[in-house]
């Protein structure tokens, strides 16, 4: 939250931001909001102020906001501060959001990770804070603001990890909801490590299949608003290294293939006031921005989703190696194939023909270790300092046969979607 209040940061002026968030495509979402949307407040005449706990965002940051999400074509999902907030300061700052950002505001958040508000050495909720509780709360805040802003939408409940409060939410929604999110990390930054960004999380599938069959039967899109590697800031020499790129590419397109509407990737400034070293996007904190390498692996999530908007059931059986393949396409026909290859012991040799592609350009995301932080590439390009990619070789497979080294991933896409 405290971005917005950041002078020139998320600006139309700041042009390599506007870049990098290009390369990931021409619409998108941003969300505003994570542990800082509890302790900020909107004054519109206000001074500006971008603390962790101690945030003001007045309406030139509102309009200069505004103006920047014009320059990048995405929209936004906007938190009020429900935890220490009051009604009557909610209602006035989603009239402000709603009359600057127009059709760029996809929905408000009321709170950041609501199950935890009766926790806490200073919980804001006297405890036990339970979902009765907080769904009395919600109901208060949405009816009055919704009489306030007409039409506008409700994004919820954002909880840590609590499934069930989504469940619960999306089965007596009545309307009021049009989003449903929660957030998810592998796991907690001071115990991370390279082996679990490696390896899937057992608890993951199960989580992502319930978030997929509640959404699916309330007729609610699902989306995990606030995630990345692990939490607190990310595993130095870990989040930020090109393991950190190939679990970006790989969680993405699981949650893809789970029904998910979109993901929000954290990153810049955190609740501890230090940029993350899960950042996909790197800022000096002297005006300067940059792909870290996480941005890898959205940026090669964005190549193979490019035209498409189905994952499609693929059949590969590799048993012995530590290798992910997604298919990627429209109308029920691949038009990308990413493949995968997280084991540091073997390469892969794998056919298109098999995988439902006739002939392919391949993209490939390498980088000169698994634990490298720079020399990090996709097509053989690295992101250029003005924050634009552009590839700078594209592979084409005419036999049918491709190989995937250890410790990279390839984003194949057939040759007639690339025509087209």
């Amino acid at each position: 939250m405290s971005s917005v209040a950041t002078p020139e940061l998320l600006s139309p002026n700041n042009h390599r931001y506007i870049n990098l968030i290009g390369g990931l495509g021409s619409a998108g979402v941003l969300r505003v909001g994570g542990i800082v949307a509890d302790y900020t407040r909107y004054q519109p005449n206000g001074t500006s102020i971008a603390e962790r706990q101690n945030t003001i965002i007045n309406h030139a940051d509102l309009e200069r906001f505004g103006e920047f999400l014009e320059a990048i074509g995405w929209s936004v999902i906007w938190s009020v501060n429900f935890a220490q907030g009051s009604l009557q300061d909610a209602i006035v700052e989603a009239r402000a959001v709603a009359g600057v950002l127009k059709s760029r505001l996809l929905a408000l958040e009321l709170g950041n990770e609501v199950e935890n508000y009766g926790h806490g050495e200073k919980p804001f909720r006297l405890p036990p804070y339970n979902y009765d509780r907080y769904r009395a709360e919600f109901s208060e805040w949405h009816a009055a603001i919704q009489k306030a802003v007409p039409g506008i939408r409700f994004a919820a409940p954002d909880t840590a990890s609590s499934i069930d409060w989504v469940e619960r939410m999306a089965s007596d929604a009545r309307g009021d909801v049009q989003l449903l999110t929660t957030h998810y990390y592998r796991g907690n930054q001071r115990f991370g490590t390279r082996e679990q960004l490696l390896h899937p999380d057992p608890h993951l599938e199960d989580v992502l299949l319930r978030l997929h069959a509640v959404s699916e039967r309330a007729g609610i899109p699902w989306r995990m608003c606030e995630t990345n590697s692990f939490f607190g800031g990310g595993r130095p020499d870990v989040s930020d290294t090109f393991v950190g790129a190939l679990w970006t590419l790989d969680y993405m397109l699981l949650l893809a293939q789970h029904g998910c509407a979109g993901v929000n990737i954290e990153t810049g400034v955190n609740q501890l006031g230090f940029i993350s070293s899960y950042s996909p996007i790197q800022d000096d904190l002297k005006g300067t921005n940059t792909a870290g390498a996480p941005y890898y692996g959205m940026l090669a999530f964005a190549a193979a989703s490019a035209g498409c908007n189905q994952l499609l059931p693929i059949d590969a059986n590799l048993p012995g190696i530590d290798l992910t393949i997604y298919a990627l396409g429209s109308g029920g026909k691949a038009r990308s194939i990413v493949v995968i290859n997280k084991d540091d012991s073997q390469d892969s040799l794998l056919s298109t023909k098999e995988l439902g592609i006739e002939s392919a350009i391949a993209l490939r995301l390498s980088a000169p270790s698994p634990d490298s932080k720079t020399g990090i590439t996709l097509g053989n390009s690295e992101v250029s300092p003005n924050g634009r990619w552009t590839a700078r070789s594209k592979e084409t497979i005419h036999d049918g046969a491709v190989t995937v080294p250890r410790m990279s991933a390839v984003v194949l896409r057939s040759s007639t979607s690339e025509a087209q």
